[in-house]
């Protein structure tokens, strides 16, 4: 059961003249809405002699399968798509000489604003090592993205790298976001680092958006452990202080707790760190390790199977529910946990990179269960067996 499609594909590309961000639509949607211009993409899933007139419009591009001719039309054209099923009506591409990039799929769960590729940490589990690279680009990108994005998304991302880096930039996004999405949940992903400056805090307060999660990651109970996972010290003082302050406006807070093998073998005393020192945190999420990346390379320091663990993780749950803070298993199949724990493991993996194994076609929990990482697909992640509901 591998539904994932990748967010990448090669095509040809006639009349290219610069990157353009642009919503796809299809023949049906157009006849629905009448919407056109040129901010859309039309997609042309048949012989584009059929349509007449419709090509005559104002288009950014159009998408014309392989087979089809593309004489005649002056706009831009995406032609011969290698993975023509990646993309869909109301999608959102970013369109490159090489061929396109879905920036926002709307049928998918896991929608994310990516920001910036530089980061002021060096995890050594980063799925994403940061790269110091000029890529302020992808600031005007996701403004161009929040104003095709559907009204009634309920939850969008915002992630990195680092997106506190952005500075007033990303006050500017996230108010960009509140008057184009008024309703949809923010979920920042953020080191945390950055809040221990009130005045940035503040200004964040200002904005009076009611609805973002801030998450930020936990990796220990002492300098010592969290400062070993973001290889900066001082980090551990500045995420625990930024928190504070966030909470002190009103902001609600995510903690991610990694499980890497040192925060595995600590995870009782993190949860309790957690319970006497931050008891007005909303959600605490446990998450599996994403096997690639910096994960990959640190595979001796980073990975251990968390059944070896299972006791540990258990009993800090319950100690957890015993508060008011929302306890959740992000990234863990069903088969890892002990039923007891499988009504707080949420299906968090994106779509993109989300895969089940051929053992798991027969279980019975196969539409509840998260599943797994692409990138666990390998004899060394994967070394416990799996065993099937």
């Amino acid at each position: 059961m591998n539904s994932n499609l990748p967010l990448k594909s090669t095509a040809k590309i006639f009349n290219f003249e610069c990157s353009l961000t642009l919503k796809v639509i299809d023949l049906h949607d157009f006849i629905s809405t009448g919407e056109y211009g040129n901010k859309y993409c039309l997609k042309l899933d048949g012989n584009p002699d059929h349509v007449g007139d419709i090509l005559n419009l104002e288009w950014g591009a159009i998408i014309i399968m392989k087979g089809f001719s593309y004489e005649g039309i002056n706009c831009l054209v995406i032609y011969d798509l290698s993975m023509p099923e990646i993309v869909s009506s109301g999608d959102i591409i970013s369109v490159s000489p090489n061929g396109i990039y879905v920036s926002y799929r709307k049928k998918s769960n896991s929608n994310v604003l990516f920001v910036t590729e530089r980061c002021n940490h060096n995890c050594i589990m980063c799925s994403q090592p940061p790269r110091e690279i000029k890529d302020e680009w992808r600031i005007n990108e996701c403004h161009a993205i929040i104003e095709f994005i559907d009204k009634n998304e309920k939850v969008l991302g915002i992630s990195g790298g680092e997106p506190t880096l952005l500075g007033e930039q990303l006050i500017d996004l996230i108010k960009h976001c509140k008057n184009t999405l008024p309703s949809t949940q923010l979920h920042i992903l953020t080191n945390g680092t950055a809040f221990h400056k009130m005045d940035y805090v503040e200004k964040i307060s200002q904005i009076e958006h009611s609805n973002i999660i801030w998450g930020i990651p936990l990796y220990g109970s002492t300098p010592q452990q969290h400062d070993f996972h973001t290889q900066v010290k001082g980090s551990f003082n500045k995420v625990v202080h930024g928190i504070y302050n966030l909470a002190s406006k009103g902001q609600s807070v995510e903690l991610r707790i990694v499980l890497t093998r040192s925060v595995l073998v600590n995870i009782r005393d993190i949860m309790e760190f957690i319970l006497w020192n931050m008891p007005f945190v909303n959600t605490v999420a446990m998450m599996g390790v994403e096997s690639t990346g910096y994960a990959k390379s640190n595979y001796e320091l980073v990975w251990d199977e968390i059944e070896s663990y299972i006791d540990n993780i258990y009993h800090s749950i319950k100690l957890m529910q015993c508060s008011p803070i929302n306890v959740l298993l992000y990234n863990i199949p069903l088969c890892k946990l002990p039923i007891e724990l499988h009504n707080i493991a949420v299906k968090s993996i994106s779509d993109w990179k989300n895969v089940f194994y051929e053992k798991c076609e027969s279980c019975e929990k196969i539409e509840l269960c998260g599943g797994f990482f692409n990138s666990h697909k390998t004899a060394k992640f994967t070394s416990k067996e799996i065993v099937p509901f």
